[in-house]
């Protein structure tokens, strides 16, 4: 099944969109890439969803990506005695170290050093900062705070200590474990969650060194502090990144989000890595058929700078209407990128990237669509990052290849069964035809590169 919209759009699997007629209804309006955040659920259920994904990937002709979401280093609150605990405005609360809590007037939070980085004076933040505590005493891992707003807290909800980054190590045995699982069932990409310099991407990608030769892709959420800082090594060193806005607005004033994701989607685009915005796209969704009208700009807005992709969270997890947020979404991408001029370009002088921009070029005077077999998928990478305004067909017999470009922009992915690259772009060509997505007459531009010579070949014809 073909999209033709360049903006990919990529759904969040939950309680909401765990039936097979959702996600395929959710496949047929745009989605292009699936999450799973290991941060809720088991094996189990997680397993459903990759078997779910993957057999509609067969049977709809439609390559997948599968995205697994670690949790990270990210402090959470321990367990509380019930399953829910109201705290009110001004009342005094104990936080201390602890698995459980049997009073619920004591907060349990299993992490040192979390009270190591506590200082008399520091706010702590918990959930999506609705709730605010004030240390105003602290003896060893135990601090006494009053709450400065009132509201319900859970077990496992996540804390922190505002405007601090708390150094933990990066990769917590559950991450091992979660990245295991992901490798075992062939996740064509990974998002690592609070990364704060490039040693944690580098541990992440040394740790499936470990486990795997054909790795997955790994995508940089940039959501701390640190990350911001260190934006530069960190796209470098990843495969891609993601401004996850949800929890950079609890480390940054809100007002500060759209300079901020302005800021990453550029530094992404100059260095040719694919960005993807996430949260809060479409949230109004979760209880409504429709979206906001501001939320329909936000949307419009992250077209407009050149992402690869836009993912959806709670609304299609745990919503009410997951098949038609992502029919809203590509709606909006559909409108956005009539006319749409891209500005930013990679700054890559590596020869293969100036002969990638040259084919891109070439297409754009010629008004032709691109052709690409592919083994490796470097080529199509390349391509992509300088955002073709015509039809981007990769064809490839690696299905990890083409989940890869499944949420890259501008790239239509085509399972061809040949390793011969003559082969493959004639029978790439057939298949198109018979597709209807070449018409006889159509100008176009073929290429593949052969992978152990420093040769390539490009074929202008008229089919």
């Amino acid at each position: 099944m073909i999209s033709t919209s360049k903006t990919k759009i990529i759904a969040t699997l939950g309680p909401s969109s765990k039936d097979k007629n959702i996600i395929e209804k959710m496949i047929r309006n745009g989605a292009r890439g699936f999450r799973i955040n290991f941060s809720h659920g088991d094996q189990a259920q997680w397993s459903d969803f990759v078997n779910t994904v993957r057999m509609l990937e067969q049977s709809m002709e439609t390559p997948l990506a599968l995205i697994g979401d670690l949790q990270g280093p990210n402090i959470r609150l321990g367990n509380l005695p019930q399953q829910s605990v109201f705290i009110k405005k001004g009342m005094i609360y104990e936080v201390a170290l602890s698995q459980t809590s049997d009073d619920v007037n004591k907060i349990p939070v299993p992490a040192k050093e979390f009270f190591d980085k506590l200082v008399i004076g520091d706010t702590i933040q918990v959930g999506d900062n609705m709730l605010s505590l004030k240390v105003i005493e602290k003896k060893e891992n135990v601090v006494y705070t009053e709450a400065l707003s009132s509201g319900e807290i859970k077990s496992r909800m996540s804390i922190r200590i505002k405007d601090k980054d708390i150094d933990v190590p990066y990769m917590t045995s559950k991450d091992k474990q979660d990245l295991l699982f992901a490798v075992k069932n062939n996740f064509s990409h990974i998002m690592i969650s609070f990364v704060r310099t490039e040693k944690d991407v580098l541990c992440v990608k040394n740790t499936l060194k470990e486990v795997t030769e054909d790795p997955p892709r790994i995508l940089a959420k940039i959501e701390t502090r640190s990350a911001v800082k260190h934006l530069e090594e960190i796209v470098r060193a990843s495969d891609g990144v993601v401004v996850a806005r949800g929890d950079l607005g609890k480390v940054f004033p809100l007002e500060y989000l759209p300079e901020l994701q302005s800021r990453i989607v550029s530094v992404a685009r100059r260095r040719g890595k694919p960005v993807y915005i996430a949260t809060q796209l479409l949230t109004s969704m979760v209880d409504s058929p429709i979206p906001t009208r501001s939320e329909v700009v936000d949307v419009y807005v992250s077209v407009k700078e050149s992402v690869d992709g836009v993912m959806l969270t709670n609304e299609t997890s745990i919503g009410k209407y997951p098949a038609e947020t992502v029919e809203w979404a590509k709606r909006i991408i559909d409108n956005a990128e009539r006319n749409h001029e891209v500005n930013v370009y990679p700054e890559v002088e590596d020869l293969s990237w100036r002969f990638g921009r040259g084919i891109i070029e070439m297409s754009t005077l010629l008004e032709s669509p691109i052709i690409i077999y592919s083994l490796t998928g470097k080529a199509m990478r390349i391509s992509s990052a300088y955002r073709p305004r015509y039809p981007l067909f990769i064809g490839s017999p690696n299905w990890s290849v083409l989940r890869d470009c499944a949420i890259l922009y501008g790239c239509i992915p085509i399972h061809i069964d040949s390793y011969d690259y003559e082969e493959g772009l004639e029978k790439l060509k057939a298949r198109l035809k018979e597709m209807e997505m070449l018409k006889e007459g159509t100008l176009t531009i073929s290429s593949y590169k052969f992978t152990h010579l420093d040769k390539q070949k490009i074929t202008i014809e008229k089919i």
